[in-house]
């Protein structure tokens, strides 16, 4: 089997609309899938579903040549981004470093797709870079990508990595990043964009905000990503978001929420097994459980996290880590573990950590050697701390380093502090801490700070600073009181909006759904597929046990069960008077109202409606058109409270398709008995032509369709051809103009603006219906759909012209390729065998006649294109005799503009040909 070397520029990310298109046509082709198209969802599958997309690029590497082309290429720098999800920063840098390598060798004539390869190659060398906490390698990849993407005129991925380097430059100095980059983005996102810039748009803004402590904004935005912006195809980015969240909500103190959000993003990243993911999300998760008391659990989920995360121990993220397990084991007592953890921010191996961190680490350390006893230790370990702090200039680790001074002096007899004034070692380094705060931080002093400071006087004897101390702590801790207020309404705010933000997401997805539903339910013209359809939605879309619609009798004295089905069985018919006193659908009826009915689960049920389960949860549905009734609708379920707000919406937009479909079948069968009647009187016409002239209308799309194969008929062709053939004869009309003032070489036409007519016949037809039965004829037609439409693209017209023939409209092509869509229906029909139902697969053929319009390329209005489906019609006869399973083309010569007429042409096509005014192109029978 051979490949072509190359494959179109290959999208960065897909929304999950569009990649699910993608992958319905994979799947639905099968072996028969084109390999760009499987090369694609590979890709896109990266971040679905990565165990997948590795299998499919290891297949199809093992299908291709194994020279680099730019296929081979793209599936290697797919390997390289497993490597990076799962962690082996080495192997994906070395990976994407040899994708850039191979594609700066390969031919020019592949130039725009390499260049892309290598673009997306230096996104994820900057994403490693990222990992490994290398912010100047971050900014350096994303820079390379974004130069090549400019080079290739690719804005979204240029404006992708020019997102990625703010987003770097944002970390190594806010301030000049933020004045630099802030406008850019916020005009990006009031632009309508792909949801991938929008959720770099909303990180950008997230770090910002998390700097600035406006966590409101955090939420707000990451909401907005984990809701609105989930279907970018960015999971591991939707699944950090939710991370942030939990984070933020654990600054404000609601370690519940934190938590929740926490295991959110665990519950999305499991399935894949991504270790930074996990991992950070894990680590948060231990440091809230830390701070909920559930010191064991905490334990556990550090323990994991870190071990995860082991990969990447120069990351920022191990360092949260170790820091937070540090805290825990000195919590849980273990000072010697947690000077061992401590310890390792020190090692010489490791690149330098944060000095905020490594400042709180010290810390720990200092107050582990205290509990173990080494005091001088603890001593000097606390003294390291408040040298780094005062080298930083970072005011509150300075007076946290000064705080540690002071609890050691008040454990151990340790030498007084050079120049000490206080009373007391703990009370001299309790004023250093205080006075650490300079005025614009004193309303963030902690209240402990001053509480120790009065107890240290009071155990000093000195009660009249110990009182004003005391009060200062009281002061401290009423403004703490109040920023706790503030954040716990800042908490209420954001957990309500990210629920109304998941609820609004549901609401818009169920709402698309509903709408597709709406598409499927009113274009049924028979009222059993109607009612099919809506059993089937309804089951799909609710939780339902039983279903029934009841229709008004005509004499609207009764409502009849018109469907009904319980646990999928049909219920047996039956009539409800609309005098019955207590039945819930005749209330219904004669109210026009809703009614929601739900039953106690305490208290024994009864059965709303003629069923053998009991029902907690029952809803009926009027069924409106205008002001007339039509009938009831209703569903129950054995679930207590099954139908809230949600549901009823679903089963109101439901009803009304229901409605709606039920009154357009009324209409055709009326329609269908009118048009029988009209063959009697002639005097009737007129008068039932107003009265259908509005069902006409909603019937338009219906009558343009063929009921068996689904596939346009001759009057849709009729309807919108001749728009075809008005652009591509204007196209020829400038062609000309533009030769004839010497704009344009002189050519044999225009390129890829010809209207390419196609007409395809079954071969032996005539004998599945003998053989098999008209049954087993209509399945091949059926089938003969899937196969012409495989064959054919998206914009053809695939029209089911009349029996076994059908007619595919190929438009904007150029007419020297019709032999290649020819031979590829005729393959496409040829080589795999129809399926009939009670008989063995059976092989049929096809054969194809075509021609195209204009038929003369400088006469392009010479013939109609009814003339050239005509003389497609005459080369499908020639196929017929010339043996079947083959196509031939009828085209013109330099010979035939000079004809005075061209009715010859189709009423004396073989003289034509031998008169040399129309040439064949034809395919020799396959055997």
């Amino acid at each position: 089997m051979s490949y072509p070397l190359s494959v179109t520029p290959m999208e960065l990310f897909l929304t999950d609309e569009v990649f699910n298109k993608l992958e319905a046509k994979v799947i639905q082709a099968g072996a028969k899938a084109l390999l760009p198209e499987r090369i694609a969802l590979a890709w896109h599958l990266r971040e679905r579903n990565t165990q997948r997309a590795l299998r499919m690029a290891e297949q199809l590497l093992a299908e291709l040549p194994s020279e680099p082309s730019s296929a081979v290429l793209r599936l290697q720098l797919l390997r390289a981004e497993v490597h990076w999800l799962f962690a082996d920063l080495d192997a994906a840098e070395a990976q994407a470093l040899t994708v850039i390598q191979q594609a700066q060798q390969q031919a020019k004539e592949q130039a725009d797709v390499l260049v892309l390869v290598m673009a997306d190659a230096y996104v994820l060398l900057a994403m490693i870079a990222g990992d490994r906490g290398d912010l100047i390698q971050r900014r350096a990849g994303f820079d390379s990508a974004a130069a090549l993407a400019a080079g290739c005129g690719d804005e979204f991925r240029l404006e992708f990595a020019q997102l990625g380097g703010a987003l770097a430059a944002l970390r190594q100095d806010l301030v000049a990043a933020v004045n630099q980059w802030l406008p850019h983005v916020r005009r990006l996102l009031s632009q309508p964009a792909h949801p991938a810039l929008h959720l770099m748009c909303n990180e950008f803004l997230t770090f910002q905000a998390l700097q600035q402590s406006d966590y409101a904004t955090v939420f707000q935005l990451c909401s907005h990503t984990v809701s609105s912006l989930a279907r970018a195809g960015m999971v591991r980015q939707v699944a950090m978001a939710m991370t942030t969240m939990g984070v933020a909500f654990s600054k404000l103190d609601d370690h519940c929420q934190a938590l929740d959000w926490m295991q959110r993003a665990l519950d999305l990243a499991r399935p894949h097994g991504w270790p930074l993911v996990l991992g950070l999300a894990l680590l948060q998760f231990g440091h809230a459980q830390r701070k909920l008391g559930a010191l064991d659990a905490a334990q556990q989920a550090l323990d994991e996290g870190l071990n995860l995360l082991a990969p990447l121990s120069n990351s920022r993220a191990y360092a949260f880590g170790l820091l937070y397990l540090a805290e825990l084991q000195l919590d849980l007592g273990l000072a010697e573990a947690a000077l061992q953890t401590a310890g390792r921010f020190e090692q010489a191996d490791q690149p330098p950590r944060p000095t905020e961190l490594r400042l709180s680490a010290m810390e720990v350390a200092a107050l582990a050697l205290s509990k173990l006893g080494r005091a001088d230790a603890a001593h000097a370990a606390a003294q390291s701390a408040l040298a780094l702090a005062e080298t930083a200039k970072l005011p509150l680790q300075l007076s946290n380093a000064l705080s540690t001074l002071a609890i050691l002096h008040g454990r151990h007899p340790l030498p007084a502090p050079a120049g000490m004034q206080a009373a007391s070692p703990a009370l001299h380094y309790l004023h250093l801490a205080l006075s650490a705060f300079p005025p614009e931080l004193r309303q963030s002093v902690p209240p402990s700070l001053y509480d120790a400071i009065a107890a240290e006087c009071a155990r000093l004897g000195d009660s009249h600073q110990a009182y004003a101390f005391g009060r200062e702590a009281r002061a401290a801790s009423e403004s703490v009181h109040r920023q706790d207020a503030t954040k716990h309404a800042v908490a209420s705010e954001a957990k309500f909006h990210a629920e109304r933000a998941a609820m609004l997401n549901e609401t818009s997805t169920t709402l698309e759904r509903l709408s597709l539903v709406g598409q499927e339910i009113t274009c049924q013209l028979q009222e059993s597929a109607v009612y099919t359809t809506l059993d089937r939605h309804v089951h799909g879309l609710l939780s339902a046990h039983y279903f029934a619609v009841f229709l008004l009798t005509p004499d609207g004295e009764r409502l009849s069960l018109s469907y009904g089905s319980e646990d999928g069985l049909r219920l047996a018919p039956y009539d409800v008077a609309l005098s019955h006193p207590s039945a819930h659908t005749v209330r219904c009826a004669l109210l026009r109202q809703d009614i929601f009915i739900d039953v106690d689960p305490t208290e024994r049920p009864g059965v709303l409606l003629p069923a053998t389960q009991p029902t907690l949860s029952a809803m009926f549905i009027p069924l409106l058109t205008g002001e007339q009734l039509l009938g009831v609708m209703s569903i129950q379920s054995t679930q207590a409270h099954a139908y809230a707000d949600r549901e009823r919406l679903i089963f109101r937009s439901l009803a009304a398709y229901a409605a709606i479909a039920i009154a357009n079948a009324r209409n055709y069968r009326q329609l269908e008995a009118t048009l029988l009647r009209l063959n009697q009187a002639q005097a009737e016409v007129h008068q039932k032509n107003l009265e259908l002239e509005s069902a006409y209308q909603s019937l338009t799309n219906i009558s343009q369709t063929d009921p068996l194969t689904g596939l346009r008929n001759r009057r849709f062709l009729e309807l919108n051809i001749s728009a075809e053939v008005s652009l591509t004869l204007r196209h020829y009309v400038n062609w000309q103009r533009r030769q004839e003032a010497g704009e344009v070489p002189h050519t044999s036409g225009p390129a890829d603006v010809d209207l390419l007519f196609l007409l395809v016949d079954i071969d032996h037809f005539k004998r599945v219906n003998d053989n098999w039965g008209h049954p087993a004829g209509d399945a091949v037609l059926v089938q003969m759909r899937e196969r012409l439409q495989q064959a054919c693209r998206d914009s053809d017209y695939v029209v089911r012209w009349g029996g076994e023939e059908f007619l595919i409209v190929a438009r904007s092509v150029s007419a020297c390729s019709a032999h290649v869509i020819a031979e590829r229906i005729r393959v496409s029909v040829a080589q795999r065998p129809f399926e009939i139902d009670g008989a063995a697969p059976l092989a049929l053929s096809c054969s194809v006649g075509f021609a195209a319009l204009p038929f003369i390329a400088s006469q392009a209005d010479r013939l109609t294109w009814q003339e050239v489906v005509g003389l497609a019609d005459q080369a499908l006869y020639l196929a017929k005799h010339g043996g079947r399973n083959a196509w031939v083309g009828l085209a013109a010569t330099p010979a035939t503009a000079t004809m005075p007429s061209l009715n010859s042409l189709t009423h004396a096509t073989k003289g034509a040909v031998e008169g040399g005014f129309l040439r064949i192109e034809s395919a020799a029978k396959a055997e």
